[in-house]
């Protein structure tokens, strides 16, 4: 359940449950009134509000870990082939860095 969710909630864009949304009030303002539209929509308001947050949070988070993701990745190669650099020669074979080892 918590795929459909995920899917439903970041998946759809906010403006397209914003005009469901409206969809639904103008057929609760044709059935139940005027004063009951108008709470509907006070509370549409606020729902399609945090859903255009949540998306732009959501969005924006998966933007910084692909950043994040692609700065280790860098690091990583440039500390490979450093290591390849100073492994890759020979004159320093025999190099001795204070410990025995036996």
């Amino acid at each position: 359940m918590s795929g459909l969710a995920h899917l439903l909630g970041y998946g759809v864009p906010w403006w397209l449950w914003g005009m469901a949304g409206l969809l639904a009030v103008a057929a609760l303002a044709w059935l139940a009134g005027p004063r009951a539209a108008l709470a509907a929509a006070a509370v549409l308001a606020f729902a399609i509000a945090h859903r255009k947050g949540a998306q732009q949070g959501y969005s924006h988070a998966i933007k910084e870990g692909e950043r994040d993701a692609e700065r280790i990745l860098d690091t990583a190669r440039a500390a490979r082939s450093g290591a390849d650099r100073r492994d890759g020669d020979a004159r320093r074979l025999r190099d001795d860095d204070g410990f025995r080892r036996e």
